[in-house]
């Protein structure tokens, strides 16, 4: 079982400290073009682990403000845009969306006489395998929700969901876990996945309430 609060504490720090990276940026402490510290000197300077550092690298990154290159270090490409704050706003609005249309896409699945599960299952694994040799989840997480909507058999409910897939990807790439997902997080995925197949709605549903309040206090931290 994951406890919620370790999650949160976790991505309260790598939020925070995005915030302060994009700020310094604002600021020109950054300049555009300069290489900002390295993990371990931002580790030492905020008093944190090298994962929370390397989750809040990423958050900034996929907002296009900084550009991580594998053995350089992290690049000033942008400055941060002035909607920033708006844009955020947004975001949590297309969170609660999701989490409203998934934990009915799960009721619809679990009521059907003869789901299938066989979606679900395959985005889990490959979820499981990208995590394992360090890939880039986006897609694979997007898959994962996309396949739970799918296996509702609800034609209206996957084509309302398409309609919001790029913003399905836009919230996943600028959480801490987006592009490189955490063991609590994953297994968090995995406890959904292992429930829907196991047509237990009550964890199903709890698993899927928690990823996207998760996502949500992501988002009030890092707008705080």
């Amino acid at each position: 079982m994951i406890d919620p609060s370790v999650v949160q504490r976790r991505d309260s720090q790598a939020s925070r400290i995005a915030r302060v990276l994009v700020d310094r940026v604002k600021d020109g402490s950054y300049p555009i073009g300069q290489k900002i510290p390295s993990e371990r000197q931002l580790a030492t300077e905020f008093g944190v682990s090298r994962p929370v550092i390397r989750e809040a690298l990423s958050t900034v990154s996929a907002m296009e403000i900084l550009d991580i290159q594998m053995g350089r270090g992290a690049f000033v490409i942008a400055a941060p845009p002035d909607h920033i704050a708006s844009g955020g706003l947004k975001l949590q609005d297309v969170v609660n969306v999701r989490e409203v249309l998934e934990v009915g896409a799960i009721e619809l699945t679990l009521k059907r006489e003869a789901p299938a599960f066989e979606g679900v299952r395959a985005a889990a694994e490959r979820l499981q395998q990208a995590v394992r040799d360090r890939e880039d989840t986006v897609e694979p997480d997007r898959a994962l929700h996309a396949a739970i909507v799918q296996a509702s058999g609800s034609s209206l409910l996957a084509s309302i969901w398409q309609s919001i897939d790029q913003q399905v990807v836009e919230t996943i790439r600028i959480s801490p876990h987006g592009r490189t997902m955490s063991q609590n997080i994953l297994s968090l995925h995995q406890r959904l996945a292992d429930a829907i197949i196991d047509k237990d709605l009550e964890s199903a549903v709890n698993a899927s309430r928690l990823l996207y309040e998760d996502n949500r206090q992501f988002l009030r931290d890092l707008l705080q």
